[in-house]
């Protein structure tokens, strides 16, 4: 996680790194136990390429490749810790 400060007056918000998000969007998708088992993903790339401001509830897009099809996954935050759901790609 990367904190980061709005304006003088010491708000500090958290983002989730955009990166790890990715790579924990991936390997979700993949994993054959805990998630979709979904072969050959590549191309991962989460709300644009920038880091999303985690808020409980909010969510961003991913926009992903598998089997050579391009598709889309919600995910969506759990918590405002940065704990996140991925959604089914459509």
């Amino acid at each position: 996680l990367v904190l980061g400060f709005w304006k003088p007056g010491f708000f500090v918000t958290t983002k989730l790194d955009v990166t790890a998000a990715q790579n924990g969007v991936e390997q979700i998708l993949t994993d054959e136990t805990n998630g979709y088992g979904a072969k050959n993903v590549n191309d991962v790339t989460c709300n644009g390429g920038v880091s999303p401001t985690v808020k409980k509830g909010d969510t961003f897009d991913c926009e992903v490749s598998i089997d050579g099809t391009k598709r889309q996954v919600t995910v969506t935050f759990q918590d405002d810790d940065g704990t996140y759901e991925v959604g089914r790609p459509k």
